[in-house]
């Protein structure tokens, strides 16, 4: 996972206190406390698609970020992965753009600001790099992390249901 380090060399000026809580760019130690909030954001899925998606979000290619917010004791609280995505993106004006693919943060330190924190970082990155829009989705069946999103400025744009077809046995 060097790239994770590549990121957080490219990026360390987005380092900000929080209470006393750093933001940082993930680097390669932090890899199993990131599985461990993303098992706990998405406990329906495999660790194979787990590893997977890391793969692809700490590619060189992808041109993302994952920030982490850091407690007292150095572990780690909360993220937010963010990719670049270069197709179509429901609302926004431009392609490409900054999408939101992952934001968490540990139960126990909900409500110190720490999620907002992370999405402001984040936004700080993406207008560094000439962004004007961050996007972002939600599960409809998911009201908090509807709530969180509008409450930090994002506009629903529209709601879908996805499908899939197997075509092959």
């Amino acid at each position: 996972m060097a790239s994770i380090a590549d990121l957080a060399d490219s990026d360390s000026a987005i380092q900000e206190s929080t209470i006393n809580r750093m933001i940082r760019p993930a680097a390669p130690e932090d890899t199993s406390e990131w599985v461990r909030m993303r098992n706990a954001l998405w406990p329906e899925c495999s660790p194979e698609r787990h590893a997977l998606e890391i793969r692809e979000l700490t590619r060189p290619a992808n041109g993302g970020i994952v920030l982490v917010a850091t407690n007292d004791d150095g572990s780690l609280g909360g993220f937010i992965e963010i990719s670049i995505r270069g197709d179509h993106v429901e609302g926004t004006s431009a392609v490409p753009v900054p999408y939101v693919e992952g934001w968490y943060v540990d139960p126990e330190i909900r409500g110190q600001k720490i999620g907002r924190k992370l999405l402001e970082a984040a936004e700080k990155w993406a207008t560094a790099r000439g962004f004007r829009e961050l996007a972002s989705d939600a599960e409809v069946s998911n009201p908090t992390g509807i709530r969180a999103h509008l409450a930090s400025g994002f506009t629903e744009t529209c709601r879908t249901v996805h499908f899939v077809k197997q075509i092959m046995p």
